[in-house]
């Protein structure tokens, strides 16, 4: 299977939206791109093959292997870019108030019961659309 992160990128922070075909598309953020620099920015754009990760903290979530640089990038669950160092926060949507990702634990839980143990995801910038 493969799903796919369009991201934007702003100052602050890297928004996205995570679409998992058959199912749902869900919200994302990140650390702002810094160059790829460990812990504190988002990472570069390209098709990884996630695998199952379970460590203390983050359980039953997904590793992107081979990232250039980089190491233990997991899709987790999280709400703000301060939330993640380096990985991708989800959720089920952006909040309209701020740039944060609202009802992470569920959005995790469906991906979850829906995405087989081992997938790949690309990752895009968003294409702005125009009339």
């Amino acid at each position: 299977m493969l799903i796919t992160l369009e991201r934007a990128y702003l100052p602050h922070c890297t928004i996205g939206q995570l679409h998992v075909p058959g199912f749902h598309t869900f919200a994302t953020i990140e650390r702002p791109w810094l160059g790829n620099k460990p812990f504190e920015s988002c990472i570069p754009e390209g098709v990884y093959d996630c695998k199952p990760f379970n460590g203390n903290r983050f359980k039953d979530v997904w590793e992107l292997q081979d990232v250039p640089e980089r190491s233990y990038i997991l899709i987790h669950q999280g709400n703000w870019a301060r939330n993640v160092q380096g990985c991708i926060a989800v959720g089920k949507v952006l909040s309209s108030q701020e740039y944060m990702v609202i009802n992470s634990e569920n959005a995790i839980n469906e991906l979850r019961a829906f995405l087989p143990d081992e997938f790949q995801i690309r990752i895009t910038v968003k294409q702005p659309e125009y009339p």
